[in-house]
């Protein structure tokens, strides 16, 4: 954007692993404002809740799971199949959090400790979005509603479509622009009041491309995208949750966790950037 040199500096990469069976999948993140512990979601529907120890530098030197529950339906059944693919991630507070299932596609409210979901729509509002290609993102917005992003552009060449929500009421929203042959992966806004785009491209020979967009949100548009990173082809691994919080100085950290499709030459990864303006 004119006027404005920002980039994105690594801080640090770190490989996550636990001996648990739940463990991988993770599609959604979380940190905590001061990055001591985080949050995550995976495919098989469970959330986790992780401590983590950061050397002098900030960078992480470990992470331990605090616990992990799996997630319950509509009707109070631990979740499975077409209900459990959980797949974005948003944090009001500690003990409140929304999840973006696809599938059975659906945006929930929990209020942990417990996993019973507070449902914030009608059972049926996006029917038209079941499978697996829907609600890939989930970002509170700067006037507390909720923002959804979906996977796919509408059509060849367009934009990412959004959803808006407010309570129950849920309405489309502006597109995000320009999506280039990326997919959508996950979003946050940022304390800058723009929104933090997570993006990821896939070549069966080549491996993962990531990308990391930033827009300006006003009046109830998007502005023109901002690359803050693009990574080369098979640098990462399948990126698909995005946390933006501060550290103890104040400085902005980007952080991302990959999704391993529980597969064995996939690992759990999670990546951090300074945000450098």
């Amino acid at each position: 954007m004119p006027g404005q040199a920002a980039e994105l500096t690594l801080r640090g990469s770190y490989e996550w692993s636990e001996e648990s069976p739940d463990f991988g999948g993770f599609s959604g993140l979380a940190m905590m404002r001061d990055g001591s512990a985080f949050m995550a979601v995976s495919d098989k529907g469970t959330l986790w809740h992780a401590s983590v120890v950061r050397d002098a530098g900030g960078q992480i030197s470990n992470i331990a799971s605090d616990w992990h529950d799996r997630l319950l339906d509509n009707k109070g059944r631990p979740v499975e199949g077409f209900t459990s693919d959980a797949e974005a991630l948003a944090m009001v507070r500690e003990g409140a959090v929304f999840v973006g299932f696809e599938g059975y596609a659906r945006i929930s409210a929990f209020y942990l400790p417990g996993m019973m979901p507070k449902p914030m729509h009608e059972w049926d509002r996006f029917r038209g979005l079941w499978g697996n290609a829907g609600i890939e993102g989930l970002a509170i917005m700067p006037d507390g509603g909720l923002l959804a992003v979906l996977e796919q552009p509408a059509r060849l060449g367009a934009g990412f479509p959004t959803l808006i929500g407010k309570g129950k009421n849920w309405r489309p929203g502006p597109s995000l622009p320009d999506s280039d042959g990326f997919s959508a992966s996950d979003a946050a806004f940022g304390p800058d009041g723009r929104l933090y785009l997570l993006e990821r491209r896939f070549g069966y020979l080549t491996g993962y491309e990531t990308r990391i967009r930033r827009f300006p949100y006003a009046s109830g548009a998007f502005g023109p995208g901002e690359v803050l990173l693009q990574t080369a082809r098979g640098e990462l691994d399948n990126m698909e949750g995005i946390s933006i919080w501060a550290d103890l100085t104040g400085e902005t950290v980007i952080s991302l966790i990959s999704d391993d499709n529980f597969l064995p030459i996939q690992n759990t990864i999670i990546v951090e950037y300074d945000l450098v303006e």
